[in-house]
């Protein structure tokens, strides 16, 4: 228990500064984006050709984007930011998937839309990650790892393929979902704090917070030590995300997402692709490394 109350503290110190750390790394082109510029003019026809017959058969979307880095920001936020921005999948069925891969970090993740988590849930995302992607990119095969894991999405949403059953050791809980689930809490709450026009909300909810770990643990010690911790942080957190949001309104630039920004919309980007539909992230999916 004591490792899950470390990952949600950390998650609060690093949060004031991951949420300022993406840039939309631009419009889309195509269902394939490869901002890295890895892939040969052939390798990224052959994969566009593929996704845009898989739209046409199914309506569903996938948008691969190869980027050089995160700039900062962890994957996670990266990826549900840029999916709303770019609003993969059709507004209707939200049948949308992202594949992020970031070069220098050597980091990659499958985002998953609302319509297509139940034939494409984080098991299977994680074992194309685990046994597709990263063997290939560690050997420096990039198209044909993304080549192969796009054929393993296209058949899960068809019910075809199947994800290899995980080993059960001692200790299985999921704590990074945990810390995820507890990241995408407080990007929510960002979104809150910044409309309003006082800073007490953030730390109300950090003294909330407080309470709850100091009746958990059943000590007034612990809940001196939480109050003087989280009472200022959120006092902080509320402060950066109100001026962000302040200082976006005032220069009439659009707000970022995570403070109730919109995205780009589904709207035409010039050239042959007509761009996105207008779907939504549902927040499921899986990370990983090479």
């Amino acid at each position: 228990m004591k490792k899950v109350f470390g990952l949600l503290f950390l998650g609060l110190l690093v949060l004031p500064i991951t949420v300022c750390a993406y840039t939309n790394p631009g419009r889309p082109s195509g269902f394939v984006n490869d901002f890295a510029h890895i892939l040969t003019s052939e390798q990224k026809n052959t994969l566009e050709n593929k996704l845009s017959q898989f739209k046409k058969d199914s309506s569903n979307e996938i948008s691969v984007v190869i980027i050089q880095n995160l700039g900062g920001d962890v994957i996670e936020n990266y990826a549900a930011s840029l999916f709303e921005d770019w609003k993969i999948g059709t507004k209707t069925h939200d049948n949308g998937v992202l594949l992020l891969i970031a070069i220098e970090d050597r980091k990659m993740r499958i985002e998953v839309g609302y319509g297509l988590e139940g034939a494409l849930p984080d098991a299977v995302a994680s074992n194309i990650i685990r046994n597709t992607l990263a063997p290939a990119f560690k050997a420096r095969d990039f198209y044909g790892g993304i080549n192969s894991a796009l054929d393993n999405m296209i058949s899960a949403t068809k019910g075809e393929y199947k994800a290899e059953k995980r080993s059960v050791g001692g200790n299985n809980f999921p704590y990074e979902y945990l810390f995820l689930g507890f990241f995408y809490i407080v990007l929510w709450l960002s979104s809150i704090f910044a409309r309003s026009k006082s800073w007490w909300a953030g730390g109300a909810v950090g003294g909330i917070i407080a309470a709850g770990i100091a009746i958990f643990f059943w000590s007034i010690f612990t809940l001196v030590i939480a109050l003087v911790f989280l009472v200022p942080l959120g006092l902080l957190f509320d402060f950066i995300v109100s001026r962000l949001y302040e200082k976006s309104k005032d220069s009439g630039t659009k707000p970022p997402w995570w403070i109730g920004g919109g995205g780009f919309g589904g709207g035409s980007s010039g050239g042959g692709f007509g761009g996105f539909s207008g779907g939504s992230s549902g927040g499921g999916g899986s990370s990983g490394g090479w």
